[in-house]
């Protein structure tokens, strides 16, 4: 193991980290909007309009940085060696395929997510989503031939019993709502799969612009379909707004893609979540939830797992950027 493939690891384990944590705000931030008097579709459109409007406007600074630069030295005596992400001018050949992406694989994972919210508490509803590493895993051998390792399979193993003691309350649920929460967990690995090819050589940053420019399509067309979209907003709505489409939407997704890119969509996964816990504590600040004892032993055997991942489940990730590189 080399040492830049080390650093470009933890980078990927730093970046799914950071991609867990800022997405765990996304329910806070979905019912203070809620509460305001959003509805669904209107969240959704506000949540990814944003999100794309700061996100192209980022892409829009990059290239003028980059003609900038290229005016100044146009003929530089030693340039490094390209990158392997690209630069997002010279990305329109993907521009369909990343729409499509965000058309047909984010925003139904997204619009599924909350409709199953509405028919199962969250706790359950969360636990549901969290089979997806499971179905990574699976689709990865299937599609892929990708062949995981003890560490992997042993982390993956503590991770979802973390979430079945964090998230699982006694009681009875909707067969609908049960069907339709593991419908959510596959999209969401099938999503997370395809990203993982499609994004392999894109600039993170331009392609979350483009699928956030998609999903906001589908959910304003929904909105007005609906008549529930909102034009004028008030000051707080206005702050929550940016909230959710900033914290719980550019910076998980681009890094989640940064992820991905350093350590595939299976570690990714894993890594992935400690999203619970963070969810948990989020709620105990804003809206008094008690974190019960069971709470804190599935958190302890979720976060075993990502740690055990870091520290010993780096070689078929190492062995891949390798080969790569």
């Amino acid at each position: 193991m080399t040492r830049n493939s080390s650093i470009r690891f933890q980078a990927g384990f730093i970046a799914s980290l950071v991609s867990a944590i800022t997405f765990s705000t996304l329910g806070i931030f979905a019912q203070l909007l809620y509460a305001s008097g959003f509805s669904v579709a209107t969240a959704l459109t506000w949540r990814f309009g944003v999100a794309a409007l700061a996100l192209w406007t980022v892409v829009g600074i990059q290239a003028r940085h980059a003609k900038r630069t290229q005016r100044e030295d146009p003929e530089p005596k030693k340039r490094a060696p390209e990158p392997i992400l690209k630069h997002p001018v010279r990305e329109r050949r993907g521009f369909l395929k990343l729409f499509l992406l965000g058309l047909l694989g984010f925003s139904p994972q997204a619009g599924l997510f909350f409709l199953t919210v509405k028919i199962l508490d969250p706790g359950i509803t969360s636990l549901l989503l969290y089979l997806y590493p499971s179905f990574v895993f699976l689709i990865g051998f299937i599609v892929r031939r990708h062949r995981s390792n003890r560490v992997q399979r042993f982390a993956l193993v503590l991770s979802f019993a973390g979430c079945l003691i964090t998230f699982w309350t006694a009681g009875s649920y909707p067969l609908a709502g049960i069907a339709l929460g593991v419908v959510v967990a596959i999209t969401y690995a099938a999503y997370l799969v395809v990203g993982d090819i499609m994004l392999r050589d894109k600039d993170p940053i331009w392609a979350t612009a483009v699928i956030m420019t998609a999903a906001s399509f589908v959910y304003l067309a929904i909105a007005l379909m609906r008549g529930s979209f909102v034009v004028t907003i008030s000051a707080r709505q206005a702050l929550l707004v940016l909230c959710i489409a900033v914290v719980s939407t550019c910076v998980p997704i681009v890094t989640l893609f940064l992820a991905m890119q350093r350590i595939g969509a299976r570690d990714t996964s894993i890594v992935s979540t400690v999203e619970p816990i963070f969810t948990n504590l989020f709620s105990a600040f804003f809206f008094g939830e008690l974190i019960t004892g069971r709470r804190v032993l599935g958190g302890t055997l979720i976060l075993a797992g990502v740690v055990m991942l870091n520290l010993w489940g780096q070689s078929d990730s190492q062995r891949k950027i390798e080969a790569a590189l």
